[in-house]
């Protein structure tokens, strides 16, 4: 798609560990990326709690990574032994991107869904319907939805869950995006959680202006979200929060306002 956004300013609000690969679709089709990650990425503050649950691995039989941010966290606090027990165990991927993680660092995937990367769709999985006597372990971050856990329980299994990272509000100046708005340089702003949308709004002194704004989202849960908050500009809802998925919206987007 050449040049199909030129002229475009988009905001990207991915955290800035991984916005690099939407920032450069961006730009191969014409737009120009304004960097504004309103989530950053950490570790828990006590790793020894995550540890504590890791060292029984070997006491289930299934694990499950909620994110590609739950494999990068979550592998970094195995050891070679605990490593050695996860390749044996049945694992579970919500999401294509997330099953992509564990498969580049060497964990063959069993249970992944082909379609929408979330946990309404793992759940739809013909392998997650029975689970009587299974003993499964979520790789999640800090106060993630319950919906997989308890479903889990309901179809019979056991699930404990392993807290790897949390995700924490960035501390930047918002004031360029205000200026930006002023300027007419501000065209779209890119959300892919509800977390992040609030978090755009808690990082703005005054933040009805923004409202306005068109948004592209990656769910139409965020979209609700968003009319919730008091959006009422134009909402652009990717089928999922890929990068791709991101882009064949906006493109479209672009497309009918042409």
């Amino acid at each position: 798609m050449p040049d199909i956004l030129r002229g475009l300013s988009v905001v990207v609000t991915r955290p800035a560990s991984q916005a690099a690969g939407f920032q450069h679709l961006l730009g191969e089709a014409g737009a120009t990326a304004v960097l504004f990650p309103v989530i950053a990425i950490v570790p828990p503050e006590n790793q020894a709690v995550a540890k504590a649950v890791l060292a029984g691995l070997d006491a289930y039989d299934t694990a499950i990574f909620i994110s590609a941010n739950a494999v990068r966290f979550g592998l970094e606090l195995l050891d070679e032994t605990l490593q050695q027990c996860l390749r044996r165990l049945v694992i579970g991927a919500v999401g294509k991107q997330t099953a992509e993680a564990l498969q580049q660092c060497g964990y063959p995937v069993q249970w992944v869904p082909g379609g929408a990367f979330t946990s309404e769709a793992f759940l739809a999985l013909p392998e997650t319907q029975q689970l009587a006597g299974r003993r499964i372990l979520i790789f999640r971050g800090e106060g993630g939805r319950e919906l997989l856990a308890e479903s889990l329980q309901r179809r019979g299994a056991s699930v404990d869950y392993v807290e790897v990272y949390r995700r924490v509000r960035p501390k930047i100046d918002a004031n360029c995006l205000k200026q930006r708005h002023k300027q007419q340089q501000l065209d779209i702003i890119a959300i892919t959680s509800s977390e992040g949308l609030l978090n755009l709004l808690a990082m703005l002194d005054n933040p009805d202006w923004i409202k306005t704004v068109p948004l592209l989202v990656g769910s139409q849960r965020i979209g609700e979200t968003a009319r919730q908050t008091g959006f009422t500009g134009s909402i652009v809802i990717a089928d999922n929060p890929s990068d791709k998925a991101m882009m064949q919206a906006l493109s479209h987007w672009v497309q009918e306002c042409q």
